[in-house]
């Protein structure tokens, strides 16, 4: 739409006015600095050397401030953490036998190291999508293999592994793994503990890679882990498309100097045309021999090229795997533990409950107990914990404790319509469930928060802890009505045995 007149000439009215006033402000600037410079010439030399000095300051908190604005943002992304050493692996090993964890898991993997370093011989993994190729690959790198192969995925439900006799007369481990991304997927970590294992890894695919398939390449990538993409099924390929596609793959890897793209096609067959007796034509396919020189030179390039390297990158990726499957174990250690700390503390609480002189008296929450549940769970995940912020996550719990307790009171009056004659007991029973509550609400609240971040935050626990007295109260009042039951129950035997 055209701009009537008056518009246009108010913009070029706004035009000149702006120009006007850049140009006064120049030539007012002009004449400051001429005005500023004549003063100079006469003026003492500390004065100079001040106005110097200063301009300097100014100058040079000018440009800092203009780098901190136009400088490229950091990057997000993570960086990767050093792999272990064998003594490092070792040291922590002991460290956590000592503290009762179970490392059998872990200990297995630097077992198996010493067995293959025994053996002398080169492993390749050979992995990828379910139905990619894998186990037909090997029915052509091994032709008295003869592995199961089929149209339904997922035909390789263990790990298997064969010998392959080089042409070079060196004797090659085959691994053939589970496909990826089964139904059940209950093989997955399985696949990648292997190829982490392996001193080489084969990738089958039979296209560009999905995000998955990527997603699952990354800890080898970390690991400098020699890497073999076998784009598989080519000959149902155009060049111009296998051209595409390699192209592709070699966009993905391009920072990944360790991976070589290779096309190879375990099954191929061609369309003939069988002419019958009557004169009749009907297309037919023949089988041809498989298409994988490409990936053998690239096998014995990879293991040519330097032998030590090799050895020395598997033993670093079989370091991390050890180091992952014993932070499994110390994660599952420390949630058993957990567990039973705050259920003892429960007990504890429930039974200080019941032994107090009045229903009501708060030796939850503001008493050594409290504390000493705190301190427990922060020892048992190695994190240090500050007076004043045990402090401050008691008051803040405290508070909230202090709000909810009459609801705790009323679930656990509903609870207790489970256990006849429960109900028409006094209220001693019914505060000390309540406080069991409030108990175990806080220590699931701090082990949720040192799980999550590694270290003791009240004002996050304090949340946790407000929603855990809420979720699931019902529930988990019949449980600690039973216990309650039960810890009077030994209160009176213990009196009556005295």
């Amino acid at each position: 739409m055209a701009r009537s007149t008056p518009v246009r000439l108010f913009l070029v009215l706004i035009v000149l006015v702006a120009m006007l006033a850049l140009l006064a402000f120049i030539l007012n600037a002009a004449q400051f600095g001429l005005s500023l410079w004549q003063q100079l010439q006469t003026a003492p030399l500390w004065l100079k050397i001040l106005v110097g000095v200063f301009s300097s300051l100014m100058l040079g908190f000018g440009a800092w401030l203009g780098w901190r604005i136009l400088r490229p943002p950091r990057s997000s992304a993570k960086s990767t953490s050093k792999p272990p050493t064998a003594a490092e692996i070792e040291a922590h090993l002991e460290a956590a036998s000592a503290a009762g964890i179970n490392t059998d898991s872990a200990a297995a993997e630097l077992h198996e190291l010493a067995r293959r370093r025994k053996l002398e011989t080169v492993h390749l993994a050979l992995f990828g999508e379910i139905s990619s190729g894998k186990s037909s690959l090997i029915n052509a790198l091994l032709p008295d293999a003869r592995l199961e192969t089929g149209i339904i995925g997922g035909t390789t439900t263990r790990i298997e592994h064969y010998v392959w006799q080089r042409e070079s007369g060196d004797k090659v481990v085959l691994v053939d793994v589970p496909g990826l991304n089964q139904v059940e997927r209950a093989y997955d970590q399985s696949v990648m503990d292997e190829a982490q294992r392996a001193h080489v890894v084969i990738f089958v695919c039979d296209g560009d890679l999905t995000r998955d398939e990527h997603q699952a390449l990354q800890p080898l990538l970390q690991l400098k882990k020699p890497l073999i993409i076998a784009l598989n099924k080519v000959d149902r390929y155009s060049a111009a498309d296998q051209q595409l596609i390699r192209g592709q793959l070699g966009e993905r890897f391009a920072a990944d100097p360790q991976v070589t793209i290779t096309a190879i096609a375990t099954c191929p067959v061609r369309a003939v045309i069988k002419v019958a007796a009557d004169g009749s034509e009907h297309e037919e396919t023949q089988p041809l021999p498989p298409q994988i020189e490409e990936l053998q030179q690239a096998v014995q390039a990879a293991l040519d090229n330097n032998l030590a390297l090799l050895e020395q990158l598997r033993d670093t990726a079989i370091f991390a795997l050890t180091a992952r499957k014993l932070e499994q174990s110390r994660a599952a250690h420390r949630e058993t533990e957990s567990a039973a700390l705050v259920k003892t503390y429960t007990r504890r609480a429930v039974a200080g409950g019941l032994a107090a002189i009045s229903p009501g008296t708060d030796i939850l929450i503001q008493g050594y107990l409290g504390s000493r549940m705190v301190k427990s769970l922060c020892e048992l995940y190695e994190a240090p914990v500050r007076d004043i912020e045990l402090q401050k996550l008691i008051t803040l719990t405290q508070q909230q404790a202090r709000t909810a307790l009459p609801l705790l009171l009323a679930v656990t009056g509903n609870a207790a319509k489970a256990f006849p004659g429960v109900g028409t007991l006094a209220g001693g029973l019914m505060h000390a469930v309540a406080y069991g509550l409030i108990f175990d609400a806080l220590g699931r609240a701090v082990v949720q928060t040192l799980e999550t971040r590694g270290e003791l935050r009240p004002a996050p626990a304090s949340l946790m802890f407000r929603d855990n007295l809420v979720s699931n109260a019902e529930s988990h009042a019949r449980k600690l009505l039973r216990l309650a039951l039960d810890v009077r129950d030994e209160q009176r035997h213990d009196k009556d045995s005295q």
